[in-house]
């Protein structure tokens, strides 16, 4: 069970923002590239499209953590309640396993009423 605690916290969200980033920005700057803008313009366009990008990479890369994080803690939270209901499983069995065992406290129906005739 701890490897599959260990999996899921290994998701690796440090590169989300940088192919967001250069995907975008390269689709943007051949866009502008083909239709001819002026250098100046071009420039202008493809670096602000890296700020713009940026940020929102780093903002989807912030909720895609975050949902991680909240998988995981819900992954050990219900790793945790199945480990307390098999632990109560086994006290619950070892008890009634002593009460039936144990032999002082089992008396057979028959002598309890014993034939009247």
């Amino acid at each position: 069970m701890n490897t599959d605690t260990e999996e899921l916290k290994k998701c690796n969200t440090k590169l989300i923002t940088p192919l967001i980033v250069l995907s975008s920005t390269s689709i943007i700057a051949i866009f502008t590239y083909f239709k001819h803008y002026p250098v100046g313009d071009w420039f202008v366009i493809v670096c602000s499209s890296v700020v713009l990008f940026l940020i929102l990479g780093l903002i989807v890369e912030k909720m895609i953590t975050r949902f991680v994080d909240i998988n995981y803690e819900k992954a050990l939270a219900e790793i945790e309640e199945a480990r307390r209901l098999e632990e109560e499983a086994r006290a619950a069995m070892e008890a009634e396993g002593a009460e039936v065992g144990d032999g002082l406290n089992v008396v057979p129906e028959e002598e309890e009423n014993p034939p009247l005739f």
